[in-house]
């Protein structure tokens, strides 16, 4: 038994192996890629250059970058290769990592360049002179220090996207290990880290410093300022031999004796411009862009009772995805609209926050005539020219004719074919010649033909079988790790519930806002709410819009309002049950509600 395992494993691998160099020749042709990791930065810093090629990794040549010399150092390069297989598709990819340090300052722009044939598109970077140090600032700077500035080329608005760099010098050769940085943290705003920690070098009074800089988007919900508090770095030194530095503190665990070693930023303060007057919107959107789009089962004559599908996509840059609106197109007279569940999608564009709400819908017409899908508009305010907007999805016209109530003509005795071999008759078959010796041949040959094709499809079916048994096993574990989520899902929200059932007998407001947004984070893990409101919205009840305000209105409240803990758990109580947390696969079921009953 185990050597027929193991003959079948042999062979399913032998196919999958001939199956992939099959498919590598389709990989050669490249399309080469280029970008730096940030747009602007001090002539005292760093910038690295990534360039990326598809296709087979034999045929790429080397990177000719005599081109940069002129105007940059290359402080340092490296070259990584990677292959994978998705969906039975093969990708293979190189990567040149350049480190660039400008001579000077001024606007650059980086050339092109050409591998294989392909161009990369030409690169633009801003290099300019660093912030001078204040008067009466101390010459010697420490070790380690943290710098916490916003950057923002448009006023701070309400509820718009205000982003701020973290960056954490370490100095020359210094070792750290076991470190971590505290993330920023603020009540009533949402933060979203942008990207992947960036690292670079740069240069403060005359002196090397490693930077780990971090970006992060912040979403403040009400107020008039937000406040960063001091965040804490900690780590511990160490001599760290004769180890290749850049080490990363954050993931180094290199063994060593040393001392703890802090550091603090400095408070930061960001007034904030409240909603315009000028702005007459329903719903405030302060973005940089708002687009508004469709798309439709094309442009045919509908029947009476046939669905048209329709998807209208908003998009946003510097906002969330939850911020976007509902969007509830009336239906026409003589049709109605049926609404799919609305799908929500935040994305890190750069340095931007890149919202994206698709809502899927179907038009069924229940009359012939001329329909008019009315048009839909969006107004939104633009924080770069400070004014509102409007972003319009036109009206389409959909022609309904008549249904038909028939099945189609009914086919000819002499049209009747079996695919594309007409049926034949009992004359047919009797005025069929008797084979020849010829024929026979013919037929001894074709059979050994069929003889070597049925080995390759047993074998073929061999390798099926074989994938189909791994693929159970993987999914009986799946199911049970599904299972042992729900059930600790269900224990933790039995164990919110009862949270906020003792905050509201103990008239403490603070905590039963903060178990709310627990149970409220068990039941929706896809898409946690961060905010009562959110919370409201999800369970479809207008009774807890008011009840959740008055409890946040409690809250922050300057002169300290009372609060009775027992008459709001008296409501909140029947919208709080048990339920399982909603699953993708059970959105994708719901689906639309059936067209024909």
């Amino acid at each position: 038994m185990k050597q027929q395992s193991k003959i079948s494993q042999l062979l399913f691998f032998t196919i999958f192996t001939i199956t992939l160099f099959a498919i590598l020749p389709l990989t050669s042709n490249a399309a080469v890629r280029a970008r730096l990791d940030r747009q602007a930065i001090n002539i005292d810093e760093t910038v690295k250059l990534f360039i990326e090629t598809d296709g087979a990794l034999n045929s790429i040549a080397n990177l000719d970058t005599s081109n940069l010399e002129k105007d940059f150092s290359i402080v340092n390069s490296s070259t990584s290769s990677n292959f994978q297989i998705i969906n039975g598709s093969t990708k293979a990819t190189k990567t040149w990592t350049i480190e660039l340090e400008p001579k000077q300052t001024g606007n650059f722009t980086l050339p092109s360049f050409t591998i294989g044939g392909e161009k990369t598109a030409a690169l633009t970077l801003t290099v300019t002179t660093p912030t001078p140090i204040a008067p009466g600032t101390s010459k010697t700077l420490p070790d380690v220090f943290i710098e916490v500035t916003p950057e923002m080329d448009t006023p701070a608005y309400l509820q718009a996207q205000i982003t701020i760099s973290v960056k954490l010098f370490i100095k020359g050769q210094l070792r750290l290990t076991e470190a971590s940085l505290e993330e920023p943290a603020l009540e009533h705003a949402s933060i979203i880290k942008l990207g992947d920690d960036r690292r670079y070098q740069s240069r403060k009074n005359g002196l090397a410093y490693q930077v780990i800089e971090r970006k992060y988007a912040i979403i403040a919900e009400d107020g008039n300022e937000i406040t960063i508090l001091p965040l804490l770095f900690q780590a511990i030194t160490t001599s760290g031999g004769n180890r290749r530095f850049p080490a990363d503190p954050f993931f180094d665990r290199f063994s060593g004796r040393g001392q703890r070693l802090r550091a603090r930023s400095q408070e930061l303060k960001i007034s904030l411009t409240q909603i315009p007057d000028e702005f007459k919107g329903k719903v405030w959107l302060p973005a940089r862009k708002v687009t508004i789009m469709e798309n439709m089962d094309g442009e045919k004559e509908l029947k009476v009772g046939e669905p048209l599908t329709r998807t209208i996509q908003i998009e946003a840059l510097g906002l969330t995805a939850e911020q976007l609106p509902e969007i509830k197109p009336e239906a026409p007279d003589g049709g109605k609209i049926y609404l799919d569940q609305a799908e929500h999608q935040t994305k890190v564009d750069g340095t931007l926050l890149h919202a994206v709400k698709r809502q899927a819908m179907a038009f069924i017409p229940s009359q012939e005539g001329i329909f008019t899908l009315p048009e839909v508009t969006i107004d939104w305010w633009d924080v770069v020219n400070n004014k509102q907007q409007k972003a319009v999805l036109p009206a389409r016209v959909i022609k309904v004719i008549k249904a038909d109530n028939g099945f189609g003509a009914k086919p000819q005795e002499s049209d009747i074919k079996v695919g594309k071999t007409p049926l034949k008759t009992a004359s047919d078959s009797a005025k069929t010649p008797s084979p020849t010796s010829d024929t026979l041949t013919t037929k001894i040959a074709n059979a050994g033909t069929t003889q070597l094709w049925q080995g390759i499809s047993a074998m073929l079916l061999i390798a099926w079988l074989i994938t189909v048994l791994f693929w159970r096993k993987a999914l009986r574990r799946q199911t049970a790790g599904v299972k042992e989520r729900d059930l600790q899902a269900e224990k933790k929200q039995t164990i919110n519930r009862e949270t906020i059932k003792k905050a509201c007998r103990d008239n403490n407001p603070r905590a039963a806002h903060q178990a709310i947004l627990g149970w409220a984070a068990t039941s929706w893990p896809q898409n946690p709410p961060q905010n009562l409101k959110t919370v409201a919205s999800n369970l479809k009840n207008p009774e807890l819009d008011d009840i959740f305000a008055s409890l946040e209105k409690t809250l922050y409240s300057p002169d300290g309002q009372t609060w009775d803990g027992h008459d709001f758990w008296q409501t909140v109580a029947k919208n709080l049950q048990k339920k399982a947390p909603t699953k993708p696969s059970q959105e994708r079921k719901k689906g639309l509600p059936p067209l024909y009953t």
